[in-house]
């Protein structure tokens, strides 16, 4: 058999080819609100149960009102206030393999300039966040109803229930009902509309973690930009330790207001179909069992494959995400220029 002519290159047989040692995820998606929520005081780790039960208040106190002071007869009547969301818990999962050849050409050799099981385990792990990045705006409906629920099921209209509850079947619907708005024209009065309404419902209430006035919004890049082209004398960035962490954006009322590339919209200039969500952080919050700060699922594994030359890395991760208030928050749906 003929030589190649790579083997007839006297260079190549006594020198390595140049090797560039880094290895840039090729598919990296930016996620604002993925970011927000896998860090304190929006990670939140439970320590288990068949479901996540968020309790919410569903009517006013009945026994409430003015008297003269004498011989009133007082409404001591009891009622119901409370009640509970209740969500599944969620599962995901990732795994790498990686075969007796891999391994013996890759494996404690200087001629390994990088450790193949590792590399792939780190790429795993990317996907992985961008499945979670991407499902936070999603559904618990998508993928065969595995999924989490996400940022689609929290902004639900109008009847459709959310947690177990539907906003029609209490007293007062808007109380378990985002602020959804049909605008289409990207500008500063529409977008002003629904932030301020949001302002004014949220600077008063609030919990241990913060105030429920919204503190983030998140678009694609073509709402954003749409509207910076408009404002341009006017323009505020986003705070130092956010552009650190990689998320450069600008202010609206103060509000940080972020690019995510999982923000729903065609970012066409005709489809009016882009999303532009006002978030109170404060009232979000993933909940998780395993898979994040360091805790691992007791099913987690790395080991061979018994009949097979074939070492496999299994991970697996628990959690949902749950708006504790969704009227808090509002989105608008159809945006165009």
């Amino acid at each position: 058999m003929a030589l190649t002519a790579a083997q007839l290159d006297e260079v190549q047989a006594i020198a390595h080819n140049a090797f560039d040692k880094i290895m840039p995820d090729q598919f990296l998606t930016s996620s604002a609100f993925g970011s927000t929520m896998s860090k304190k005081p929006n990670l939140e780790y439970f320590s288990g149960g068949s479901k996540i039960q968020q309790p919410v208040q569903i009517r006013e106190n009945k026994a409430d009102g003015f008297t003269d002071g004498k011989f009133d007869v007082l409404d001591l009547s009891a009622s119901q206030q409370i009640s509970f969301a209740e969500f599944d818990i969620k599962y995901q999962n990732y795994n790498v393999s990686i075969t007796f050849d891999d391994i013996t050409r890759t494996s404690d050799t200087p001629n390994a300039i990088k450790s193949l099981l590792v590399e792939k385990v780190n790429l795993a792990a990317g996907t992985a966040k961008r499945t979670y990045a991407k499902a936070l705006h999603g559904s618990g409906s998508d993928s065969d109803g595995k999924a989490i629920n996400g940022l689609a099921d929290v902004m639900a209209a109008s009847g459709i229930a959310y947690g177990g509850i539907t906003n029609t079947d209490l007293d007062d619907s808007t109380t378990w009902l985002t602020e959804i708005s049909s605008l289409n024209t990207i500008n500063f009065a529409n977008l002003n509309t629904l932030v301020g309404t949001l302002i004014a419902r949220g600077q008063g209430a609030g919990d241990a973690n913060g105030s429920y006035a919204p503190d983030i919004m998140i678009s694609n890049s073509f709402v954003q930009d749409k509207f910076l082209s408009s404002q341009q004398s006017q323009q505020r960035f986003a705070r130092e330790d956010d552009l650190k962490a990689g998320f450069a954006g600008c202010k609206f009322r103060n509000i940080d207001w972020y690019v995510d590339d999982y923000s729903p919209g065609s970012a066409d200039g005709s489809t009016t179909d882009n999303f532009l969500y006002v978030l109170a952080s404060r009232t979000f919050a993933l909940k998780y069992k395993y898979g994040f700060e360091g805790k691992k699922a007791p099913v987690d594994f790395n080991g061979r494959i018994p009949n097979q030359a074939i070492i496999t890395s299994q991970h697996f991760m628990a959690y949902n995400l749950v708006c504790r208030a969704r009227r808090y928050n509002g989105v608008f749906k159809a945006l165009e220029s």
